[in-house]
């Protein structure tokens, strides 16, 4: 083995991290895909199709997911972050690289936070062992950040909750009113209460 995997290898070892491969990064895992281009793997074939239809084609750095469904898939956590449209079927491509597989803990352990893009207004969740996590969001259980995300796509697409506060600038205000969900385990019910 090559110096440099072997201290990769040594580094998640000691670190306590799961080192995933193609042989195991199915097995309760939670992973973020981006979006490529099916040319990307026009010339391949696939290496394994799952009973719902998805594909899958493997390199020596990651894997390549063809599906219609992203979210659950069994017991992972798979989400895809794309701008390509679906080409066919409803079906998108994601790449994942091995070292971006993390093990997907039990669905009531806090392990995900909630990240939002305020420019675009899109909200995401991640792993709480993603190197980019500031220890300053509140982790979640799966179910608690779905439900969290669900109110916060409200809050960021809609104004009719807003009439109700008084602000100046309601961009400002709702980047305040969802940074403090993020970042403490106040209800919005509460925090409603609170803003009055």
């Amino acid at each position: 083995m090559p110096s440099g995997k072997k201290e990769i290898l040594e580094n998640q070892e000691k670190e306590n991290i799961k080192v995933y491969t193609r042989y195991n990064f199915f097995n309760k895992t939670y992973c973020v895909f981006r979006g490529v281009s099916l040319r990307e793997i026009r010339k391949r074939k696939p290496n394994y199709r799952s009973e719902s239809g998805s594909t899958y084609y493997y390199t020596k750095h990651g894997v390549y997911r063809m599906s219609n469904h992203w979210g659950r898939a069994a017991k992972c956590q798979w989400r895809l972050v794309s701008d390509f449209p679906a080409e066919i079927d409803d079906l998108r491509l994601g790449f994942a690289e091995w070292g971006d597989f993390r093990e997907n803990l039990d669905p009531d352990v806090d392990a995900y936070y909630i990240s939002v893009d305020f420019e675009t207004k899109k909200v995401g969740y991640m792993h709480k062992d993603n190197p980019n996590y500031d220890q300053v969001a509140v982790l979640r259980s799966a179910d608690a950040t779905r439900k969290l995300i669900k109110q916060i796509k409200n809050l960021l697409e809609t104004y009719k909750w807003a009439k109700y506060y008084d602000y100046d600038d309601l961009d400002e205000f709702r980047e305040e009113v969802v940074t403090r969900l993020i970042n403490s385990n106040i209800s919005l019910n509460e925090l409603r209460r609170e803003l009055v």
